[in-house]
């Protein structure tokens, strides 16, 4: 395990695991727990502030495990004495006395404070730094009522509404009595067929009318021919 002076780019100080370390986290007082195989070791005083050499140190402060459990990850939990340990049969604390820090910031809102949060402060932050003349308002909005009547604002929503072609009127009079329901096909009934006379729609129902006199006529023929109890065999064709 090395000690590196990022500064420098250089190592400061190596130290020796018996196997590779699988996670290292450092309290809020410096103390730096390494987890390797079946235990953990606290060092104390790898790394000092403001040192001009870091003097290098012989053993570790404390040490924990060596019952076949293998570590997975050590976490310190902030502002307390309490190292969290993850292994393969569950999870472990002990507690480190001097590795909290025991007087946290008071000024800070939420000293418990994760890093998600953490943004999102920072962010409010930003916000609360715009200047209050930059914030403008309409004085000729705020108070005023809006006297437009239905008619008028339900004018002005049309305006970009494209007309009503007379064929798509004979072709949404055809396809009207799709669908089960009953209240749409009302509704469109009212709205096509209200104050609307159309050459073409007229025509329609003319041509329709006298298909359904056909279909009529050949079904009395058939029925004649064939007899009642036979003719609702008989192939009907359009």
């Amino acid at each position: 395990m090395a000690v590196w002076d990022i500064r420098m780019f250089k190592p400061i100080n190596n130290y020796f695991t018996p196997q590779p370390a699988s996670s290292v986290s450092i309290s809020d007082r410096g103390l730096t727990a390494v987890g390797w195989g079946t235990k953990t070791s606290i060092w104390r005083g790898l790394f000092t502030k403001g040192a001009v050499e870091q003097e290098k140190v012989q053993s570790p402060y404390m040490t924990w495990g060596g019952e076949g459990k293998r570590i997975e990850r050590v976490r310190w939990l902030p502002f307390e004495d309490i190292l969290g340990v993850s292994h393969n049969e569950g999870f472990d604390h002990m507690i480190v006395p001097g590795a909290g820090e025991p007087n946290f910031d008071a000024l800070e809102l939420n000293p418990y404070e994760n890093k998600k949060q953490r943004q999102e402060g920072e962010i409010k932050a930003l916000l609360n730094k715009l200047q209050p003349e930059m914030i403008s308002l309409n004085p000729e909005f705020i108070g005023n009522l809006d006297l437009a009547s239905a008619e008028q604002r339900k004018a002005e929503k049309d305006l970009d509404k494209k007309p009503l072609d007379p064929s798509d009127v004979s072709r949404i009079e055809k396809n009207r009595g799709r669908g089960k329901n009953s209240s749409m096909r009302k509704h469109l009934r009212k709205k096509l067929s209200k104050n609307i006379i159309d050459e073409k729609r007229v025509q329609i129902e003319e041509l329709r009318k006298a298909q359904l006199d056909k279909r009529k006529n050949k079904l009395e023929a058939t029925t004649e021919e064939l007899g009642p109890s036979l003719s609702r065999f008989a192939r009907k064709k359009a």
